[in-house]
């Protein structure tokens, strides 16, 4: 084109935008429908016009075309010059990815080969790695039994187990081959049977020995140290109590036990292991605490104080506890750490504990020789261990050893008895077990139910019955007593209350049938104080004795309960409610006047008057003259009132849930007589028997009170029909012999009764006598100036005796005196003294004193009407005055 010629147009292939009128598409179908036209037209004028169209259009394309590349023509060079460029370019890359992929041809090629020689050299030290393992192994199978001997001694048992188990694992697996290793597997096999020993022991160290011996350690430190040196375990002891304790936790070391005895893969055998070494090291522990108990007690003979038997239980428990929480921890453990373990390391515990306990009780309780004889006992009796051999009777085996054999088992005597401080602590040893095993009754309660109970409540109803018949069967008053108020059947039937009592409330389980003892001794008691009440008190003559009229009105339910309904009565009872103040300490007397007292007793001296004022005579065998039987009464009404008040304390001492027992237990009772009581409340049975002495004592009381008054009819009324002379200056025998009876009842009683029991029996005697001599005025025929102050010589001597007991002026008796002192009057002025006289004496009484006025005038005596006449100047005189 520099020649400036016309460019040639070449053809392009233009490529016209997608989708433009112009594309491909369009410009194809517009061709072949060019194309067809002409082809298909008949017309040789249409096919020329048609060529002609298209030679135009085709003519003035081909112009458009040169005038756009006119336009850009060096645009057109710059395109083509790029495109040299990138073909050149591409050109060359692609000669250098042939040669890059030539090259990576032939490292392909040289690291295979490398690889090859790589692969050799890894395989063979592989071998040389795997020869030197096995070296390794053997070297450390040879070490193995120094190493695990190492871990033992240091107790690192866990490792010492993982040792054992990673060197069995060789010698039975990869090195099984080896036949010379087969001594270094016995030795190592040895050494582990070792190791699970060693664990084993420390296990039942941890659970057992530990736990027992910590609560060991409170009593050693209250031993001296020189009986601490004598005996070898306590020094034992002692060295461990100053060691310093472990400061890994309990859990950790149990945990590790038990993993050491899973990874040697004996968990089944070694915990049954555990379990029985268990056993056998808790019966260790129990006798080492007798042993430290009988040390505590300087115990060398098999005689001791059963408190120590106590201590012991109450320490043995403790340790009990102590050790079932280390078990359940080991439970625990074992349970997560073994899929399906085929025991139970708390059923195991509760079965050696229950097996201890019932040997500790044996020995204690001294069951051989209590149940000897007794088959059924025998075959009840279930022993896992069968002795083959006893050597008790050998040749050799004298009796001292045996009995020292039996004495260091135990801390005091054994009997049947020591079940009472031991009972407390055992039940609790029951109810831990039932509750925690599930078993209801346990062995242990079945042990304790079948061969304890059965024997001992047999061997306490013996021994109280042979005690209640030594009581009952001596009653004399005269032993001597700590108390001389109280008889000495009563100390011991209370000292027999009080171990029933003691008893019911120590051994609470079997209180039903301690309260049925109970109450068959208080039946036995009562009946035997009714036949000793009776004693001395007869109201038949069956016997050849005169009854007693004061027994014969105790006796009589109406008397008895009329007397009682007295305010002199209900004012003694009310002092018998208090408590009973010693013989030493003198009681305050209540602040009471004389017209108070003779008020109280007016009425009992009106039905007194009205019984006995009318008999005509009193026999001296109707009276108790005897002061034995008079000390006899006392005594048993002290004796009796006290121990009555003492068994209601007791049964009131009972904690509340026993009284809330005993009131729904009903028992049978037989009475004397042969009939049967059936569904008593044993409490109400009880207090039915405590009343039935009270009602005892007060029948003896109210009898002391009666026949002193007996007593005074006795001595008093036969004076107003007695003739005798007299000196002016003394009494008459009668009363000087009342006087000297009541100085004997009061110097006799004053050393029993408190003084408001002496009080009931002496006040109001005063009134009595009073209106004894005025209502035996009636039976005097005559009385003169001499008779009349004799009367007033006995009325002054009884005022006198009276006066010292009671230290009291005894003012009634100043009324009977005034009213032989109105008989100086005659007739006639008589009536004129008595109304200044009316409030001193009742109608009757001046009634009394008019006819004997009369009787004793010479002349009005003999004259008929004079004693009615001025009875009935009397009657008006009382009529006006009252009025």
């Amino acid at each position: 084109m520099s020649d400036g010629s016309r460019p040639t147009p070449t053809r392009r292939n233009y490529r016209p935008a997608a989708g433009g009128p112009n594309s491909g598409g369009h410009q194809t179908g517009f061709l072949i429908d060019i194309v067809s036209k002409i082809t298909n037209t008949a017309s040789e004028d249409q096919k020329e016009f048609e060529v002609t169209r298209l030679e135009r259009a085709f003519k003035e394309s081909s112009e458009r075309i040169d005038r756009l590349v006119k336009n850009h023509q060096q645009d057109v060079e710059q395109c083509v010059d790029s495109f040299r460029e990138v073909s050149t370019r591409v050109t060359n890359c692609r000669e250098r990815l042939t040669n890059v992929r030539n090259a990576l041809f032939n490292c392909k090629k040289l690291l295979e080969n490398r690889r090859d020689d790589l692969r050799k050299l890894w395989v063979e030290n592989a071998e040389q790695k795997h020869i030197c393992d096995i070296y390794a192994q053997l070297e450390k199978l040879k070490e193995a039994p120094a190493k695990i001997e190492q871990e033992i001694s240091k107790a690192n048992f866990q490792e010492a187990a993982n040792a054992v188990s990673s060197s069995l694992e060789l010698v039975d697996g990869k090195f099984k081959i080896i036949e010379g290793l087969s001594g270094l597997r016995i030795t190592i096999l040895e050494l582990s049977d070792v190791l699970l020993s060693k664990i084993i022991d420390e296990i039942v160290k941890l659970v057992v020995v530990d736990p027992f011996e910590s609560k060991m350690f409170d009593l050693i430190r209250g031993l001296p140290e020189l009986k601490i040196q004598e005996n070898e375990l306590c020094a034992q002891l002692y060295k461990k109590m100053s060691s310093p304790p472990p400061t890994e936790s309990l859990a950790s070391r149990l945990s590790r036990m038990v993993a050491a005895i899973i990874e040697l893969k004996r968990e089944d055998v070694d915990l049954n292991t555990v379990a029985s070494l268990a056993r056998s090291q808790i019966e260790k522990q129990v006798a080492a605490s007798v042993q430290l108990m009988r040390v505590r007690a300087s115990c060398d003979q098999i005689e001791g104080d059963s408190t120590h038997l106590a201590q012991l239980m109450q320490m043995i428990v403790a340790q009990l506890e102590a050790s079932r929480s280390a078990h359940a921890l080991l439970d625990e453990i074992v349970a997560t750490s073994i899929s399906k373990p085929n025991i139970r390391i708390l059923t195991a515990f509760w079965e050696s504990i229950q097996a201890a306990i019932e040997t500790l009780v044996s020995d204690h309780l001294d069951i051989s020789s209590t149940a000897s004889g007794s088959s059924s006992t025998k075959e009840a009796i279930d022993s896992s261990e069968q002795m083959l051999f006893r050597f008790d009777a050998a040749a050799f085996g004298g009796a001292s050893s045996v009995a020292h054999s039996q004495a260091s088992r135990v801390v005091c005597s054994p009997t049947p008895y020591n079940i009472v401080p031991i009972f407390p602590h055992l039940r609790k040893i029951i109810d831990s077990v039932e509750s925690s095993t599930g078993q209801n009754p346990c062995p242990l309660r079945r042990y304790v139910h079948s061969f304890v109970m059965e024997m001992f409540v047999d061997r306490v109803r013996r021994n109280m019955e042979e005690r209640m018949e030594q009581a009952t069967n001596n009653l004399s008053t005269d032993v001597p007593t700590n108390n001389n108020k109280i008889l000495p059947s009563a100390e011991r039937m209370f000292e027999l209350c009080k171990e029933v009592r003691n008893l019911i409330v120590s051994i609470d389980m079997y209180a039903e049938r301690f309260v049925a003892l109970w109450i068959l001794f208080l039946q036995e008691y009562c009946r035997n104080m009714q036949m000793a009440y009776e004693k001395v008190t007869p109201t038949s003559t069956g016997d050849g004795r005169r009854k007693k009229i004061s027994a014969a009105w105790v006796a009589d339910e109406d008397i008895s309960r009329l007397l009682m309904s007295l305010p002199n009565w209900q004012l003694a009872a009310t002092s018998m409610t208090c408590n009973q103040l010693p013989a030493t300490t003198p009681a305050t007397p209540a602040v009471e006047s004389e017209r108070e007292i003779g008020e109280r007793n007016e009425r009992e001296s009106e039905i007194l008057i009205g019984n006995l004022g009318t008999q005509k005579r009193i026999d001296k065998a109707e009276l108790i003259s005897d002061m034995s039987d008079v000390k006899s009464l006392a005594l048993l009404h002290e004796s009796l009132r006290w121990i009555a008040e003492q068994i209601r304390q007791l049964v009131q001492s009972l904690p509340s849930f026993l009284r809330n027992q005993l009131k729904s237990v009903k028992l049978r009772i037989h009475s004397s007589t042969g009939e049967e009581s059936t569904n008593v409340v044993a409490l109400d049975a009880i207090m039915s028997y405590v009343k039935r002495l009270e009602s005892i004592s007060d029948s003896c009381l109210l009898m002391l009170h009666l026949e002193l008054r007996v007593h005074c009819f006795y001595h008093l009324l036969p004076l107003a029909t007695a003739n005798r002379p007299s000196s002016h200056d003394e009494v008459d025998p009668e009363v000087v012999e009342l006087g000297r009876e009541l100085h004997a009842f009061n110097k006799l009683l004053l050393a029993i009764l408190s003084q408001p029991k002496l009080r009931y029996i002496f006040d109001g005697l005063g009134h009595l006598c009073a209106a004894i001599f005025i209502h035996s005025s009636q039976h005097i025929p005559r009385l003169s100036e001499a008779g009349r102050k004799r009367a007033c010589r006995n009325v002054w001597g009884v005022q006198q005796r009276l006066s010292q007991i009671t230290a009291r002026r005894e003012a009634e008796l100043d009324r009977a005196k005034s009213f032989f002192e109105l008989l100086t009057n005659e007739p006639d002025d008589l009536l004129g003294a008595m109304a200044a006289h009316r409030d001193k004496f009742s109608h009757i009484e001046l009634g009394y004193l008019l006819h004997l006025s009369i009787r004793s005038h010479p002349i009005l005596a003999s004259q008929h009407g004079a004693l009615e006449n001025r009875m009935n100047q009397l009657n008006a005189l009382l009529r006006k005055t009252a009025a």
